[in-house]
Protein backbone atom coordinates (compact mmCIF):
# COMPACT_ATOMS: atom_id res chain seq x y z
CA UNK A 1 0.00 0.00 0.00
CA UNK A 2 1.64 3.46 -1.10
CA UNK A 3 2.18 6.05 1.69
CA UNK A 4 -0.74 8.78 1.24
CA UNK A 5 1.43 11.38 1.74
CA UNK A 6 3.28 10.23 -1.71
CA UNK A 7 -0.03 10.80 -3.34
CA UNK A 8 -0.65 13.86 -1.78
CA UNK A 9 2.74 15.41 -3.02
CA UNK A 10 2.52 13.88 -6.55
CA UNK A 11 -1.31 15.51 -6.99
CA UNK A 12 -0.14 18.79 -5.89
CA UNK A 13 3.15 18.43 -7.96
CA UNK A 14 0.70 17.69 -11.62
CA UNK A 15 -2.12 20.22 -10.10
CA UNK A 16 -4.46 17.15 -10.05
CA UNK A 17 -6.50 15.60 -6.96
CA UNK A 18 -5.30 11.90 -5.22
CA UNK A 19 -7.62 9.93 -7.66
CA UNK A 20 -5.76 11.52 -10.64
CA UNK A 21 -2.30 11.12 -9.18
CA UNK A 22 -2.74 7.40 -8.24
CA UNK A 23 -3.90 6.79 -11.83
CA UNK A 24 -0.99 8.79 -13.49
CA UNK A 25 1.61 6.24 -10.76
CA UNK A 26 -0.43 3.09 -11.99
CA UNK A 27 -0.23 3.89 -15.42
CA UNK A 28 3.85 4.79 -14.78
CA UNK A 29 4.40 1.17 -12.92
CA UNK A 30 2.51 -0.34 -16.24
CA UNK A 31 5.22 1.28 -18.12
CA UNK A 32 8.00 -0.06 -16.08
CA UNK A 33 6.55 -3.56 -16.46
CA UNK A 34 6.45 -3.39 -20.25
CA UNK A 35 9.87 -1.50 -20.68
CA UNK A 36 11.32 -4.68 -18.31
CA UNK A 37 9.80 -7.49 -20.13
CA UNK A 38 11.11 -5.83 -23.33
CA UNK A 39 14.79 -4.92 -22.57
CA UNK A 40 15.21 -6.82 -19.25
CA UNK A 41 16.87 -3.32 -18.25
CA UNK A 42 15.27 -0.08 -16.43
CA UNK A 43 16.73 2.98 -14.68
CA UNK A 44 14.29 5.02 -12.66
CA UNK A 45 15.87 8.20 -11.39
CA UNK A 46 14.91 8.43 -7.41
CA UNK A 47 14.33 4.78 -7.25
CA UNK A 48 17.96 2.91 -9.09
CA UNK A 49 18.48 0.54 -11.50
CA UNK A 50 16.73 -2.77 -12.24
CA UNK A 51 17.83 -5.79 -14.45
CA UNK A 52 16.53 -9.15 -15.12
CA UNK A 53 18.91 -11.81 -13.79
CA UNK A 54 19.16 -16.00 -14.43
CA UNK A 55 20.42 -18.17 -11.56
CA UNK A 56 22.25 -21.31 -13.30
CA UNK A 57 21.50 -24.66 -12.36
CA UNK A 58 22.67 -25.79 -8.99
CA UNK A 59 23.74 -28.65 -7.65
CA UNK A 60 22.26 -29.54 -3.70
CA UNK A 61 22.01 -31.92 -1.34
CA UNK A 62 18.73 -33.11 0.21
CA UNK A 63 17.52 -36.15 2.50
CA UNK A 64 17.19 -38.33 -0.15
CA UNK A 65 20.79 -37.44 -1.67
CA UNK A 66 21.99 -34.84 -4.44
CA UNK A 67 19.74 -33.30 -6.73
CA UNK A 68 19.94 -30.19 -9.54
CA UNK A 69 17.69 -27.39 -9.27
CA UNK A 70 16.57 -25.79 -12.75
CA UNK A 71 17.76 -22.31 -13.86
CA UNK A 72 15.30 -19.27 -12.46
CA UNK A 73 15.17 -15.50 -14.03
CA UNK A 74 14.94 -13.24 -10.90
CA UNK A 75 14.63 -9.27 -10.38
CA UNK A 76 17.83 -7.45 -9.25
CA UNK A 77 16.91 -3.97 -7.66
CA UNK A 78 20.30 -1.45 -7.02
CA UNK A 79 19.78 1.44 -5.14
CA UNK A 80 22.14 4.22 -7.55
CA UNK A 81 20.85 4.22 -10.89
CA UNK A 82 22.76 4.61 -14.20
CA UNK A 83 21.08 6.84 -16.55
CA UNK A 84 17.21 7.73 -16.45
CA UNK A 85 14.25 6.42 -18.34
CA UNK A 86 11.66 8.04 -16.65
CA UNK A 87 11.22 10.42 -19.39
CA UNK A 88 11.20 8.30 -22.45
CA UNK A 89 8.85 6.07 -20.57
CA UNK A 90 6.12 8.70 -20.01
CA UNK A 91 6.11 9.58 -23.22
CA UNK A 92 6.19 5.96 -24.92
CA UNK A 93 4.66 3.69 -22.16
CA UNK A 94 2.03 6.66 -21.14
CA UNK A 95 1.61 8.18 -24.32
CA UNK A 96 2.43 12.01 -23.39
CA UNK A 97 3.53 14.85 -25.27
CA UNK A 98 6.83 16.23 -24.36
CA UNK A 99 5.83 18.85 -21.91
CA UNK A 100 3.78 16.79 -20.14
CA UNK A 101 6.20 14.21 -19.94
CA UNK A 102 9.17 16.64 -18.79
CA UNK A 103 6.66 17.67 -16.29
CA UNK A 104 5.80 14.09 -15.06
CA UNK A 105 9.23 12.90 -14.97
CA UNK A 106 10.20 15.56 -12.68
CA UNK A 107 7.51 15.19 -10.78
CA UNK A 108 8.13 11.24 -10.23
CA UNK A 109 11.92 12.08 -9.39
CA UNK A 110 11.02 14.03 -6.75
CA UNK A 111 8.08 12.06 -5.37
CA UNK A 112 10.14 8.71 -5.48
CA UNK A 113 13.16 11.05 -3.98
CA UNK A 114 11.55 11.60 -0.95
CA UNK A 115 9.87 7.84 -0.57
CA UNK A 116 13.55 6.41 -0.10
CA UNK A 117 15.14 9.55 1.96
CA UNK A 118 12.22 8.91 4.37
CA UNK A 119 11.82 5.20 3.33
CA UNK A 120 8.00 5.32 3.10
CA UNK A 121 5.45 2.46 1.53
CA UNK A 122 5.57 2.36 -2.45
CA UNK A 123 3.64 0.48 -3.89
CA UNK A 124 4.03 0.25 -7.78
CA UNK A 125 1.00 -2.27 -9.02
CA UNK A 126 2.35 -4.99 -11.13
CA UNK A 127 5.97 -4.02 -10.43
CA UNK A 128 6.78 -4.38 -6.90
CA UNK A 129 7.12 -2.87 -3.47
CA UNK A 130 9.33 -0.92 -1.87
CA UNK A 131 9.92 -0.32 2.35
CA UNK A 132 11.49 -0.02 5.36
CA UNK A 133 13.25 -3.31 6.38
CA UNK A 134 15.20 -2.85 9.55
CA UNK A 135 16.97 0.60 9.28
CA UNK A 136 17.37 0.31 5.11
CA UNK A 137 14.79 0.30 2.44
CA UNK A 138 14.55 -2.31 0.28
CA UNK A 139 12.61 -3.59 -2.76
CA UNK A 140 10.54 -6.78 -3.17
CA UNK A 141 9.32 -7.65 -6.63
CA UNK A 142 5.81 -8.70 -7.78
CA UNK A 143 4.93 -12.54 -8.03
CA UNK A 144 3.35 -11.81 -11.03
CA UNK A 145 6.13 -10.07 -12.75
CA UNK A 146 8.20 -13.01 -11.58
CA UNK A 147 5.99 -15.50 -12.89
CA UNK A 148 6.25 -13.83 -16.61
CA UNK A 149 9.96 -13.90 -16.53
CA UNK A 150 10.45 -17.51 -15.71
CA UNK A 151 7.58 -18.63 -18.47
CA UNK A 152 10.92 -19.72 -20.10
CA UNK A 153 11.40 -22.48 -17.19
CA UNK A 154 7.81 -23.19 -16.36
CA UNK A 155 7.70 -27.10 -15.73
CA UNK A 156 10.95 -27.98 -15.02
CA UNK A 157 11.22 -29.84 -11.88
CA UNK A 158 14.55 -30.78 -9.94
CA UNK A 159 16.74 -33.53 -11.30
CA UNK A 160 18.07 -36.42 -8.91
CA UNK A 161 21.60 -37.26 -9.06
CA UNK A 162 23.52 -40.99 -7.55
CA UNK A 163 23.41 -41.58 -4.21
CA UNK A 164 26.78 -41.98 -1.90
CA UNK A 165 26.17 -45.96 -1.97
CA UNK A 166 25.28 -46.87 -5.51
CA UNK A 167 27.52 -49.29 -7.35
CA UNK A 168 30.24 -47.44 -9.75
CA UNK A 169 28.31 -49.01 -12.90
CA UNK A 170 25.54 -47.41 -11.60
CA UNK A 171 26.94 -43.86 -10.51
CA UNK A 172 28.21 -43.82 -14.04
CA UNK A 173 25.03 -44.28 -15.92
CA UNK A 174 23.68 -41.62 -13.13
CA UNK A 175 26.02 -39.18 -14.00
CA UNK A 176 25.60 -39.63 -17.80
CA UNK A 177 22.32 -39.21 -17.32
CA UNK A 178 22.66 -35.70 -14.69
CA UNK A 179 24.98 -34.13 -17.83
CA UNK A 180 23.28 -34.82 -20.02
CA UNK A 181 19.91 -33.30 -18.37
CA UNK A 182 21.92 -30.63 -16.95
CA UNK A 183 23.54 -29.81 -20.50
CA UNK A 184 20.13 -29.25 -21.87
CA UNK A 185 18.93 -26.84 -19.49
CA UNK A 186 22.46 -24.98 -20.12
CA UNK A 187 21.05 -24.98 -23.81
CA UNK A 188 17.46 -23.68 -23.15
CA UNK A 189 19.36 -20.64 -21.06
CA UNK A 190 21.48 -20.30 -23.29
CA UNK A 191 19.61 -20.30 -26.54
CA UNK A 192 15.96 -19.98 -25.65
CA UNK A 193 13.39 -18.10 -27.15
CA UNK A 194 11.02 -16.05 -25.30
CA UNK A 195 7.62 -16.87 -26.04
CA UNK A 196 4.91 -13.40 -26.61
CA UNK A 197 5.01 -11.92 -23.12
CA UNK A 198 1.29 -10.99 -21.91
CA UNK A 199 1.53 -7.17 -20.81
CA UNK A 200 -1.15 -6.06 -19.49
CA UNK A 201 -2.91 -3.09 -21.12
CA UNK A 202 -1.68 0.57 -19.98
CA UNK A 203 -4.17 3.15 -18.95
CA UNK A 204 -5.67 5.10 -21.88
CA UNK A 205 -3.28 7.99 -22.79
CA UNK A 206 -4.32 11.00 -21.81
CA UNK A 207 -2.19 14.76 -20.76
CA UNK A 208 -2.02 16.02 -17.50
CA UNK A 209 -5.30 16.76 -15.61
CA UNK A 210 -7.07 19.49 -14.13
CA UNK A 211 -8.50 19.31 -10.62
CA UNK A 212 -11.49 17.63 -10.51
CA UNK A 213 -13.68 15.59 -8.54
CA UNK A 214 -14.85 12.04 -10.53
CA UNK A 215 -17.90 11.26 -9.91
CA UNK A 216 -19.09 7.95 -11.47
CA UNK A 217 -21.85 8.05 -13.85
CA UNK A 218 -23.14 6.85 -17.24
CA UNK A 219 -21.51 8.54 -19.65
CA UNK A 220 -24.01 11.21 -21.59
CA UNK A 221 -24.15 12.26 -24.92
CA UNK A 222 -22.19 15.72 -24.51
CA UNK A 223 -22.90 18.80 -26.43
CA UNK A 224 -21.65 18.35 -30.00
CA UNK A 225 -22.73 18.73 -33.34
CA UNK A 226 -23.16 16.42 -36.02
CA UNK A 227 -19.93 17.24 -37.42
CA UNK A 228 -17.35 19.05 -35.57
CA UNK A 229 -17.98 22.76 -35.32
CA UNK A 230 -15.23 25.43 -35.02
CA UNK A 231 -13.81 26.55 -31.87
CA UNK A 232 -13.56 30.21 -31.22
CA UNK A 233 -10.53 31.79 -28.90
CA UNK A 234 -11.38 32.05 -25.52
CA UNK A 235 -14.16 29.06 -25.34
CA UNK A 236 -12.93 26.16 -23.75
CA UNK A 237 -13.39 22.20 -24.76
CA UNK A 238 -12.40 18.94 -22.84
CA UNK A 239 -9.47 17.02 -23.60
CA UNK A 240 -9.95 13.32 -23.10
CA UNK A 241 -6.65 11.63 -24.57
CA UNK A 242 -3.73 12.76 -26.80
CA UNK A 243 -1.85 10.25 -29.26
CA UNK A 244 1.29 10.23 -31.20
CA UNK A 245 -0.03 8.49 -33.92
CA UNK A 246 -3.27 9.44 -35.90
CA UNK A 247 -4.12 5.46 -36.67
CA UNK A 248 -4.50 5.10 -32.72
CA UNK A 249 -6.11 8.26 -32.05
CA UNK A 250 -9.03 7.77 -34.57
CA UNK A 251 -9.03 4.05 -32.53
CA UNK A 252 -9.96 5.67 -29.76
CA UNK A 253 -12.49 8.53 -31.21
CA UNK A 254 -14.42 5.48 -32.80
CA UNK A 255 -14.35 3.57 -29.01
CA UNK A 256 -15.85 7.07 -27.64
CA UNK A 257 -18.10 7.39 -30.02
CA UNK A 258 -19.92 3.47 -29.09
CA UNK A 259 -19.83 4.82 -25.50
CA UNK A 260 -22.10 7.90 -26.60
CA UNK A 261 -18.94 10.21 -26.46
CA UNK A 262 -19.26 12.58 -29.74
CA UNK A 263 -15.33 13.00 -29.74
CA UNK A 264 -13.29 15.11 -32.81
CA UNK A 265 -9.59 14.92 -33.20
CA UNK A 266 -7.52 18.72 -32.65
CA UNK A 267 -4.00 18.29 -33.95
CA UNK A 268 -1.22 20.22 -32.51
CA UNK A 269 2.32 20.40 -32.93
CA UNK A 270 4.88 20.40 -29.73
CA UNK A 271 9.02 20.88 -30.45
CA UNK A 272 8.11 19.52 -33.94
CA UNK A 273 6.73 16.88 -33.51
CA UNK A 274 2.63 16.34 -34.25
CA UNK A 275 0.62 14.72 -31.94
CA UNK A 276 -3.66 14.43 -32.11
CA UNK A 277 -5.40 15.13 -29.29
CA UNK A 278 -8.97 13.83 -28.38
CA UNK A 279 -11.78 16.73 -27.85
CA UNK A 280 -15.76 16.78 -27.22
CA UNK A 281 -17.83 19.64 -26.13
CA UNK A 282 -17.06 23.97 -27.11
CA UNK A 283 -18.06 25.92 -23.86
CA UNK A 284 -18.55 29.18 -23.03
CA UNK A 285 -17.10 29.26 -19.55
CA UNK A 286 -14.64 26.89 -17.42
CA UNK A 287 -17.46 26.24 -15.03
CA UNK A 288 -19.39 24.48 -17.92
CA UNK A 289 -16.56 22.84 -18.89
CA UNK A 290 -16.02 21.38 -15.63
CA UNK A 291 -19.68 19.91 -15.18
CA UNK A 292 -19.25 18.11 -18.51
CA UNK A 293 -15.81 16.53 -17.04
CA UNK A 294 -17.81 15.47 -14.09
CA UNK A 295 -20.16 13.75 -15.84
CA UNK A 296 -18.03 11.74 -18.12
CA UNK A 297 -17.35 9.19 -15.29
CA UNK A 298 -13.71 7.58 -15.03
CA UNK A 299 -14.42 4.22 -16.58
CA UNK A 300 -14.75 5.69 -20.09
CA UNK A 301 -12.38 8.43 -20.18
CA UNK A 302 -9.71 7.82 -16.76
CA UNK A 303 -8.26 11.37 -16.74
CA UNK A 304 -10.70 14.29 -19.01
CA UNK A 305 -9.14 18.06 -18.74
CA UNK A 306 -10.28 21.19 -19.54
CA UNK A 307 -8.48 23.44 -22.59
CA UNK A 308 -8.77 26.91 -23.57
CA UNK A 309 -8.85 27.69 -26.96
CA UNK A 310 -5.74 30.34 -27.74
CA UNK A 311 -6.26 30.35 -31.88
CA UNK A 312 -9.62 29.88 -33.67
CA UNK A 313 -10.04 26.00 -34.81
CA UNK A 314 -10.89 24.72 -38.09
CA UNK A 315 -12.67 21.84 -38.45
CA UNK A 316 -9.47 20.40 -41.10
CA UNK A 317 -7.29 21.56 -37.60
CA UNK A 318 -5.42 23.66 -39.83
CA UNK A 319 -5.23 26.00 -37.49
CA UNK A 320 -4.65 25.13 -33.58
CA UNK A 321 -2.96 26.18 -30.12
Amino acid sequence: MTDHSIITELAELLETDASGASHLLKGFAGAMCHELLLHRRLSVKGLGLFTSGCAAPRRNRGEEGWFYTPPAQSLVWKARSRGDDTFRLAMEGMRLDAAQGERMAGALSQVFSRARKKRLDLHLAGFGTFGAVGKGFDFTADEGLLSVLNSDYEGLNPVASASPGTSPMLKIVAVSVVFAVVSAMALLFMFRVSPPVSVPELPAASPLPVSVDSVAAPAPVLPEPAQPALLEAGEFTVVLATYTSEMKARREVARLDSTGIRAALWPAYANGVKYWRIRTGRFADRNDARLAVRALGENVVPVPYIQEVKKQVLKNGKKSM
